[in-house]
């Protein structure tokens, strides 16, 4: 093994290690979130040599995490538990994204409750302005199985960050695993917030609202800006998961 290969090696391992840290925070966040046990995260390994998955529920037969490296062909290549039967959302939305490092799939019920009435998530407040004027919804209801559901899946996500596949399940995405769980959490939160709006007569913010919203937090982040190693939300939650704690699901 020449120089560059030995100091390249324990880069992508340390690279690999911390990913799977955070998929496990990820997943222990949304899980108790969205109270989802079938929903799983997952985030592309370096050189694009694979995908690592964590799912959110152990596997049946043993006390360890389900954490899963597979090749872009669904080789198993290490980790435990088998290949998510859903692997090709991962699969495929890395093909077609090669600025998505990260995936996240759960089946938000607001989100799905929504989906049913073809309403998609959009922005209705601060925190849902990643929204827009709202995601796409892949309009059938299926399980994403195989190489031609998850192209056509990754089609209908285009350039958003966020799909609902109808009376299913949402997929989000980032540049990297706090984004991609982020989009999540405050994607199912924003749907329960649209909801409870709706029976007040909510129908649709006017573009007007979502200018206004933009140009705002384009000036509040324009004065004394960070620079963060995570998301403020992913810091806090992380805390209180390594303490032990729990807290409000779902509300703000």
């Amino acid at each position: 093994m020449n120089k560059t290969n030995r100091d390249s090696a324990p880069k992508a391992g340390s690279i690999i290690k911390r990913a799977e840290e955070e998929l496990k925070i990820g997943a222990k966040i949304l899980e108790w979130e969205i109270g989802d046990i079938w929903g799983h995260v997952g985030a592309r390994l370096p050189d694009n040599k694979g995908i690592a998955v964590r799912m959110f529920r152990r596997p049946e037969e043993g006390t360890k995490d389900w954490l899963v490296h597979f090749d872009f062909s669904l080789n198993k290549l290490a980790g435990v538990g088998a290949i998510p039967r859903e692997s090709a959302i991962y699969t495929e939305i890395f093909k077609a994204r090669p600025e998505v490092n990260a995936a996240v799939h759960a089946h938000a019920p607001m989100c799905v409750a929504l989906s049913l009435a073809d309403v998609p998530v959009s922005c209705v407040h601060m925190q849902s302005d990643r929204f827009g004027r709202g995601v796409p919804i892949y309009p059938r209801p299926i399980y994403i199985v195989d190489d031609a559901e998850g192209a056509d899946l990754a089609r209908t996500l285009g350039r958003s960050l966020a799909v609902i596949i109808k009376g299913h399940g949402i997929v989000t995405v980032g540049a990297t695993i706090d984004e991609a769980c982020i989009n999540a959490f405050y994607m199912e939160r924003a749907a329960k917030i649209m909801a409870m709006a709706k029976l007040f007569g909510f129908s649709a913010v006017p573009d007007e609202f979502i200018d206004n919203l933009g140009a705002s937090k384009k000036k509040l982040f324009s004065r004394q800006p960070r620079k963060m190693g995570h998301s403020a939300e992913w810091s806090y939650y992380a805390d209180k998961i390594k303490k032990g704690e729990r807290w409000t699901r779902g509300w703000t």
